[in-house]
C-alpha cells in the first residue's frame, strides 16, 4: 500500500492481521522484506512493516534525508493508520529511527526491541567506521553524475552523524526496551550497553556467534524475543 506524506513524498507499507500492533523498520539501503522472517507473527498481531523514504518502493527522489523527517513520516502513517500505541522493532538505523520516534512522540511507545542500533558513528566498530566511511566518499564522487548515486549519498550519510535525541525524554521512559545484537556484530558491546542504560526498563541480548542479521540468521530466536516483549508491551498499553 502507499501513503503521500505532507511534502508529497510516497512511503510504502505493508498492514497484515490483526490485534496488538507491531511495527517494523529497517536498516540502511533495505527495505521492509528484511524482515520476511518475522511474517508469520500476522496470526497473532497486526503487522505494519515500512519502507522508509529513498528506500525499498517508497519515492526515491526525497532531497531531505533526515532521522527526523522519517520520524515525521511514521507519525502520519500510524495517525492514518488509526494506531495508538504499539511494539516498534527496529534493526540498525531501524532501531535508530525507532529512538528518535520514542523521544519525539513518547506517547505511541508501548516497547521497544532495538537490534544493532547506534546513537553515534563512534558507535560502530573501527573496520564499520571505515568501511562506511569509504561507501559514502564513493557515493559522493559519483552523486554529479547520477541521481541514483546522490540518492544512495544521502541514505548513507544518515549513519555518518549522531541521532538528535532527547535524552531526558528516554531516562524516563515508562516501557520497556530490549537491545539486541551479535556476537559479531558491526556495533560495539560497550556502546550497546550505553543505548540499553539510556532506558529505565530495559535488558541487553548478546546473541553468541552472530552478526549483524539477527533477524534473517536467527529469526525462531528473533520471533520468541517479540511474542516475550509483546506480552510484557502489552501489559503496559492495558494498565
Amino acid at each position: 500500500m502507499e501513503f503521500k506524506v505532507k511534502d508529497g513524498q510516497i512511503i510504502y507499507y505493508r498492514d497484515l492481521g490483526k490485534g496488538f500492533p507491531i511495527v517494523f523498520l529497517h536498516g540502511n539501503n533495505l527495505s521492509g522484506n528484511y524482515f520476511a522472517k518475522q511474517g508469520i507473527l500476522y496470526r497473532d498481531y497486526r503487522l505494519i512493516f515500512i519502507d522508509s523514504r529513498n528506500h525499498g518502493r517508497s519515492s526515491r527522489q526525497s532531497v531531505k534525508m533526515t532521522f527526523e523527517q522519517m520520524a515525521a513520516d511514521l507519525e502520519e502513517i500510524l495517525q492514518f493508520l488509526n494506531i495508538k500505541k504499539a511494539l516498534f522493532v527496529g534493526h540498525s538505523d531501524g532501531a535508530n529511527l525507532a529512538m528518535v520516534y520514542a523521544s519525539r512522540f513518547p506517547d505511541r511507545i508501548a516497547g521497544l526491541l532495538l537490534n544493532a542500533g547506534n546513537m553515534t558513528f563512534n558507535g560502530l566498530t573501527r573496520r564499520s567506521r571505515f568501511l562506511v566511511h569509504l561507501q559514502y566518499l564513493c557515493l559522493k564522487a559519483l552523486s554529479p553524475f547520477s541521481a541514483k548515486m546522490d540518492i544512495m549519498a544521502k541514505v548513507t550519510g544518515l549513519m555518518l552523524h549522531d541521532l538528535p535525541l532527547d535524552r531526558e525524554q528516554l531516562h524516563k521512559a515508562p516501557y520497556p526496551v530490549w537491545v539486541v545484537m551479535g556476537q559479531r556484530d558491526v556495533i560495539s558491546f560497550r556502546h550497546s550497553k550505553e543505548i540499553s542504560e539510556l532506558f529505565p526498563i530495559h535488558k541487553l541480548y548478546v546473541e553468541r556467534r552472530q552478526g549483524h542479521r539477527l533477524a534473517q540468521r536467527k529469526y525462531k530466536v528473533f520471533n520468541q524475543m517479540i511474542r516475550d516483549l509483546v506480552r510484557i508491551s502489552r501489559k503496559e498499553v492495558v494498565a
